[in-house]
């Protein structure tokens, strides 16, 4: 049932935002929805961006950051303790929809108390969580008690609709964070920033934007780069650092395998401001899987991702997987397109074996590059930010 003593519903949105990546996607619709509407106060959980457009913050999304099952359950007592404050601040200010961004794990734990409290409420859901991944059980969930799901990759509205939930595919927000080519600094503007020699080659590493994600990579990455450089010592690695702090981590590492020297000659820091750029001017690219793969799926670079999780979180990711592959670039093209080193396969001789592979072969790069650029084209046309302020229009 609805509060006991209900209120006239104030022109309010809640939003839930849970990481940085959404935090910038939610923050580009904000100034859409003022135009669309000039008096809705939106407020909720999120980040500076957010804040910058005039949100108003509860709490700070970087709070959130967790890797991975174990690490959930381990600040299981501050998600409760979240989702009890939350749910009494919307009880109390009765806002006229909620939006929730990403999350999976906390959102739909947190639309079930609200569904069962305020069963009017519209509720919906902007970037689903990965239901075609793993559990694929929680659709049920999302059933009962979201309102409309509101998507970013095609292929996830027929799995909504072959289980009658109300979808709506918005286009993937990448294609609008990406600037136009011609907006970009060229690749030798880019080199002279970093006194990076533009006539060799360029592998852009990207390790994670989080300390414990460069602290397990880094190592390997760095064993890698040694034996590569042995018998190649043109190649040029640039390393993005996701912030400050991740950049004194970054060369914490590289000290501490007695690679000093190589910075500014074989190795380079990146600042996290100039990913984009640093993927632009790339001959071939490491990544962690995540979002960082479809950035550099939308520019077309030949590229291995990465991974790595505890085995308890593996065996457990390998009980409930429903597809072959974890890599979003793979995983839309329907084939392995770009290698996958997972676990036992995310170690320095594996990167050596496929770089060396992708590098001594120009045509095999070249293929690679022109199937990912092929993929372009599935995540969307429209702008994601005017077909998310619509949908929120049409239920406040």
């Amino acid at each position: 049932m609805e509060s006991a003593a209900p209120q006239e519903r104030r022109k309010s949105l809640f939003v839930m935002v849970g990481d940085p990546s959404s935090d910038r996607n939610v923050s580009r619709m904000i100034p859409e929805l003022k135009k669309a509407n000039p008096d809705l106060h939106v407020w909720g959980c999120g980040g500076p961006r957010m804040a910058a457009e005039g949100v108003e913050i509860l709490h700070n999304c970087d709070d959130f950051t967790t890797i991975g099952v174990v690490e959930i359950l381990k600040r299981a007592k501050f998600f409760i303790a979240l989702q009890k404050e939350l749910v009494e601040k919307i009880t109390e200010r009765n806002p006229a929809a909620v939006l929730l961004v990403d999350m999976g794990t906390f959102n739909l734990k947190l639309s079930t108390v609200l569904r069962k409290k305020f069963p009017n409420l519209p509720i919906l859901y902007f970037t689903s969580p990965q239901v075609w991944g793993s559990r694929p059980w929680r659709i049920r969930t999302v059933k009962q008690n979201i309102t409309k799901m509101l998507v970013i990759f095609p292929f996830e509205v027929a799995i909504y609709r072959k289980h009658a939930v109300p979808v709506r595919f918005m286009g993937h927000p990448l294609l609008k964070n990406i600037p136009a080519r011609e907006a970009m600094p060229s690749k030798e503007e880019f080199c002279a920033k970093y006194k990076i020699d533009p006539q060799k080659p360029i592998i852009a590493v990207f390790a994670g934007s989080r300390r414990r994600e460069v602290g397990k990579f880094a190592p390997i990455i760095l064993d890698a780069i040694k034996t590569l450089l042995a018998v190649r010592n043109d190649l040029q690695f640039a390393f993005s650092t996701a912030n400050d702090s991740l950049l004194e981590n970054t060369r914490s590492e590289i000290q501490t395998r007695n690679m000093k020297d190589l910075i500014d000659q074989n190795l380079f820091l990146i600042s996290h401001d100039d990913n984009l750029n640093l993927i632009s001017a790339s001959d071939f690219v490491w990544a962690k899987s995540g979002t960082t793969t479809l950035e550099v799926t939308l520019f077309g670079k030949p590229m291995l991702l990465f991974y790595k999780v505890t085995w308890a979180e593996y065996a457990l990711y390998f009980v409930l997987k429903t597809l072959n592959f974890i890599g979003m670039p793979n995983i839309l093209a329907g084939e392995r397109v770009v290698p996958e080193l997972l676990q036992l396969d995310c170690r320095a001789e594996q990167l050596v074996k496929y770089t060396n592979d992708l590098m001594n072969v120009p045509g095999m790069r070249a293929d690679v590059s022109q199937k990912l650029i092929q993929l372009r084209d599935q995540l969307g046309q429209g702008d994601y930010a005017v077909n998310l302020v619509e949908e929120i229009m049409a239920v406040i």
